[in-house]
């Protein structure tokens, strides 16, 4: 259905493809993009934030694990159809897909880089499994987040290559931070 529609672009990344329902332009004021990460550490994000970029994720379909730091502490969730959890601008986050069917809208504040592919994206990599180039930690606070995050990211990498879902943790903290379910 998608193909050979000029009114969406499809990007293709090393963890999937995402596609740009609405940002494809820079007269647009806002962007919304469909997320389709491969299961898996074959489709794990980085462990990233953005400088401007606030986000919202929503799952569609499948399911979905999700590590963002609040409060100086990991929180890992599980998130299924009509889950939300809302990530402003600075908040380090990670998506992985515990299902083959994950998809995820995501309304965004303007991404750049999805209207004009000469302008630098707004996200600092933190740590990749696929090995792409990642910045140094700000500071040794932000060095141990990311030290754990990647502990907590290969156990959940485990937990989904043995068929397992892995596990969630500090949901309440999420909670007060924009994560809900429509349902």
């Amino acid at each position: 259905m998608l193909a050979g529609n000029k009114s969406v672009q499809i990007d293709n990344w090393t963890w999937g493809r995402e596609i740009i329902i609405w940002g494809y332009s820079p007269e647009h004021k806002y962007t919304f993009k469909i997320l389709e990460p491969k299961k898996g550490r074959a489709g794990c994000l980085s462990l990233q934030y953005h400088h401007d970029k606030s986000e919202t994720w929503l799952v569609l379909n499948g399911i979905a694990w999700i590590l963002v730091v609040f409060e100086g502490q990991i929180c890992t969730r599980i998130m299924r159809p009509g889950d939300v959890q809302n990530l402003p601008a600075g908040t380090i986050h990670r998506l992985m897909a515990v299902t083959d069917n994950l998809r995820v809208a995501e309304p965004s504040t303007p991404d750049v880089h999805a209207a004009d592919k000469s302008k630098p994206k707004d996200v600092v990599r933190l740590h990749c499994v696929h090995g792409r180039e990642c910045s140094a930690a700000r500071d040794s606070n932000e060095a141990r987040i990311v030290e754990l995050a990647t502990h907590h990211t290969a156990k959940a990498i485990e937990s989904i290559a043995a068929g397992a879902t892995p596990e969630q943790q500090n949901l309440e903290i999420l909670a007060a931070h924009g994560a809900f379910s429509l349902d």
